[in-house]
């Protein structure tokens, strides 16, 4: 139902050939020490490599596959400056301090990502012209626009579009009402991973591709980690692995659950339609509870995200689903031809907040980001370098939290796709409504 590690599908080409050269990888010959080892080369770890390399502190990272083959090489590539919980229910879970350190924390996680992409010369396709977050129903317009209010109080670059502006913005007459938040953007998320690697790995640190880690136990106070014919031994160990998160540390993998993501490009689009679509190249996704991202890459072909299967073997691209929600958006199109589909696996949390924890002295673990990982990934490696370095977590964004696998994992698929169909009907509902008033 699950087992992302069975998937065999890579990144899909149009991110591939629009990164950079991935670092020299070392192969791991031999035991050899270090003072961190990383699990994984997604964002988190990578992140986590970065910030502890940076530091001068002797980091490892082991990575099963290849540099960014996981969710962070398929991702939609949205830089979003929130959280999927809005600030209010932050606010109330987390308490006044911490809730309010969550939300201006995450709120500035774009100035993080595009301030190492500047800093690190990252070839990624970088657009901060901002995110529009579009009103799907009349309770998601309310939303938006308190969320727009709160922001407009604390003097950020945040407005509600309506009518024709709305319009003019998005390049579609479905939509009555949208906000435009100017803090975020988008960009090629596999890109971005292979150069968080490649700065890595100038910082110092040492990557080893196609290592992948049978276990992690601690001996003797250090840690012994499996990979390799010989093994790492470290002080510290860092499970960055996410939604790919095998048997490493017990009940982990059972505190997130993955489900699949599906993206889908076209071929370019001819000039005299192409810049009629997000005229500004913000991205675009709206209110509804399923996927709705769209966005246009830089030559020209059209990105969008679009349900499909949540659970089971890497499935065939859903053509229809994705062409029937463009057909609605931009009817002017006509035809699209679909070029390439692919699908991922994000680890979902069920109060859609992510996870830190300290599952043992030295062994750490950053995951479940539910879709916002470019952002809240790359702060989490922060974070997590943080920690590692003997800081508590009154000096991170992400508190540490206990472990707690969810007793009912194993039904989750069976909860979840009746939950999905609740969605879509209530999405269908509320798209013939809004059409209806269009």
């Amino acid at each position: 139902m699950y087992e992302p590690l069975s998937d065999r599908a890579g990144p899909p080409a149009v991110y591939a050939n629009g990164a950079p050269p991935p670092p020299v990888t070392q192969k791991l010959a031999g035991q050899q020490h270090v003072t961190v080892a990383v699990i994984g080369a997604g964002f988190t770890g990578l992140s986590t490599a970065l910030h502890l390399a940076e530091a001068g502190v002797d980091v490892a990272v082991l990575e099963a596959n290849e540099i960014g083959w996981g969710a962070s090489g398929r991702a939609f590539g949205q830089v979003v400056p929130y959280l999927k919980p809005g600030q209010d229910a932050i606010l109330q879970h987390y308490g006044p301090d911490r809730g309010q350190r969550i939300v201006d924390g995450v709120a500035a996680g774009p100035d993080l990502v595009f301030e190492l992409i500047g800093r690190h010369k990252i070839e990624c396709w970088p657009m901060r012209s901002g995110l529009i977050f579009a009103a799907h129903s009349a309770s998601g317009r309310r939303d938006l626009e308190r969320r727009t209010s709160y922001w407009q109080q604390r003097h950020a670059p945040v407005e509600m579009l309506a009518g024709a502006r709305c319009a003019e913005m998005i390049g579609s007459t479905l939509y009555q009402a949208a906000s435009l938040d100017r803090r975020g953007g988008n960009i090629n998320p596999f890109a971005y991973a292979i150069g968080l690697a490649n700065a890595a790995v100038a910082a110092g640190a040492v990557i080893h591709a196609r290592t992948p880690v049978r276990g992690v136990t601690r001996r003797d106070g250090r840690w012994m980690v499996d990979a390799g014919a010989a093994g790492v031994t470290a002080d510290n160990v860092v499970i960055a692995t996410n939604a790919y998160t095998g048997d490493l540390w017990p009940g982990l993998r059972e505190s997130v659950i993955p489900m699949r993501g599906h993206g889908f490009v076209s071929e370019p689009l001819s000039d005299n339609v192409r810049h009629t679509i997000l005229p500004e190249r913000q991205s675009l996704t709206d209110t509804r509870q399923l996927y709705s991202g769209v966005r246009m890459l830089p030559d020209g072909r059209l990105h969008a995200s679009a349900h499909g299967a949540s659970f089971g073997a890497e499935p065939k691209p859903n053509w229809q689903r994705v062409d029937a929600r463009i057909k609605r958006l931009y009817p002017h199109l006509g035809p699209v031809k679909w070029q390439q589909g692919w699908s991922g696996w994000v680890a979902m949390t069920t109060d859609h907040f992510p996870r830190l924890h300290e599952l043992a002295p030295g062994l750490f673990a950053g995951l479940g980001y539910n879709g916002r990982g470019i952002a809240a990934a790359t702060m989490m490696g922060r974070d997590l370098a943080t920690l590692v370095r003997g800081a508590r977590d009154d000096a991170t964004v992400f508190p540490l939290q206990p472990l707690r696998p969810l007793a009912w994992h194993r039904i989750a698929p069976t909860l979840i796709r009746g939950l999905v169909q609740v969605y879509r009907v209530r999405d269908a509902f509320d798209e013939l409504r809004l059409r209806a008033t269009a």
